[in-house]
């Protein structure tokens, strides 16, 4: 009996199911990316700012903190050339140990109007990175906040063009059409408790040395203000960061000191030698070294201060700006009260630990805050940064609540002295 043939399909049948199947599967496809882009549940694109997501997967630094006396004390400037005060005496250096400190490095007098050649990448670091993710509602992307493991901070306001006026040497505060000041627009809210004793604490000489500044950045809590020195690089991308980690920031003004090297203090230093206007000069140089600062601080500045002639033409400078000022000195406060500045007077210096007799200093000094703040309701601590005294200030804020006190920003302490006059 002859062998029945098999009947297959033809060639070109099995070619023509194969692309009906094919196209089947991509009427499908595209269906559903047509369907998710009319309901909102299709792709979103999502801009992470670059620091943002450095912030969220930083690395383990590979190596310990540099050891005490190293670059600690180029962040963080000694007083070492003041005569004693009622301020400075205790912060006073004597004998080798003023020979060993290092000076705050400023430029030459050929460098006081040079631009910032060095910059540390604000670009790129303002930059955004646009990731896709399924799910959500395309029309809906905006700005992500950084992705964080705790609770998000209230970032302080970038610098506003209506609170900005131009000058020569680049742009300083003013007082907006509004009314907007400054002193206030830029300051972090205190939400605690009003009642409550209150201590404000002011970490100065940043920007200087990379590793001190991020650490007082990231480690401080956001209710301690933080002071940047003006001859230091990288000022936007520094105060920048110092802002979105809800810091309020302040300029530190170079002033002259008893029996200071005023070389040192660089060429846009407010000296008692100089005339009003060559003062003022200066004055706008170094307001114009960045922008979004609620007051403006002294460095050194004894001398300067004591020299009532000297300091009220700046002290009305800074009114006249919106701006307020926090004075370590004790000598200002006649001309701020006669300038009608918002002012603020510091009730402790807090020493720049190095070592461990050091730490002990600092920690006399935090006990003597909150016996302060205990009695008057409210003080003031300023210090320069060192990374020890930073860790003694983040572990010292932390045991505050338990004592009753609450840690303010030096603006809210700032604007009660004011309305207190």
């Amino acid at each position: 009996m002859p062998r029945r043939k098999k009947l297959r399909t033809p060639v070109l049948s099995r070619l023509a199911l194969a692309w009906g199947c094919a196209f089947v599967i991509l009427a499908g496809v595209a269906g559903y990316f047509v369907h998710a882009a009319k309901s909102g549940q299709g792709a979103q694109r999502i801009a992470l700012p670059v620091d943002a997501i450095e912030r969220l997967a930083r690395a383990p630094d590979p190596a310990p903190a540099p050891a005490p006396g190293t670059e600690e004390r180029i962040a963080a400037p000694v007083r070492a050339n003041e005569t004693p005060g009622r301020a400075d005496k205790k912060e006073m250096m004597q004998g080798d140990e003023a020979e060993d400190s290092l000076e705050l490095i400023y430029p030459g007098e050929n460098d006081l109007f040079a631009e910032n050649e060095d910059a540390f990448g604000e670009e790129d670091a303002s930059g955004d990175i646009v990731i896709t993710i399924p799910g959500g509602d395309r029309s809906a992307a905006t700005a992500s906040m950084a992705a964080s493991l705790t609770p998000p901070v209230r970032a302080i306001p970038d610098a506003e063009t209506a609170l900005l006026r131009s000058t020569p040497l680049g742009q300083t505060p003013r007082i907006a059409a509004d009314g907007r000041k400054a002193l206030r627009y830029y300051a972090r809210p205190f939400d605690g408790d009003r009642s409550a004793p209150r201590i404000a604490i002011v970490v100065g000489g940043l920007g200087l040395n990379a590793a001190v500044t991020e650490r007082a950045i990231d480690d401080l809590p956001p209710e301690v203000s933080l002071s940047f020195a003006p001859y230091a690089k990288n000022l936007d991308f520094w105060t920048k960061k110092a802002r979105q980690a809800g810091h309020e920031v302040l300029i530190e003004l170079p002033m002259e000191g008893y029996g200071a090297n005023t070389k040192a203090l660089g060429a846009a230093a407010l000296l008692t030698s100089r005339s009003e206007a060559e003062n003022m000069q200066r004055l706008d140089w170094l307001m114009a070294r960045f922008g979004a600062y609620f007051a403006a601080t002294n460095y050194l500045g004894a001398k300067f201060s004591a020299d009532e002639d000297a300091i009220a033409p700046v002290l009305k400078r800074l009114k006249e700006a919106g701006v307020g000022y926090i004075d370590d000195t004790g000598a200002a406060g006649r001309a701020g009260g006669e300038a009608g500045v918002a002012m603020a007077t510091v009730s402790r210096m807090i020493p720049a630990a190095a070592d461990d007799a050091d730490l002990r200093a600092v920690e006399r000094e935090l006990r003597q805050l909150e016996q302060i703040a205990e009695r008057d309701g409210l003080a003031l601590g300023k210090t320069y940064a060192y990374a020890a005294t930073i860790d003694a200030i983040a572990e010292w804020t932390r045991s505050l609540p338990r004592k009753g006190i609450e840690t303010a920003p030096a603006s809210s302490v700032l604007r009660t002295a004011a309305a207190s006059r």
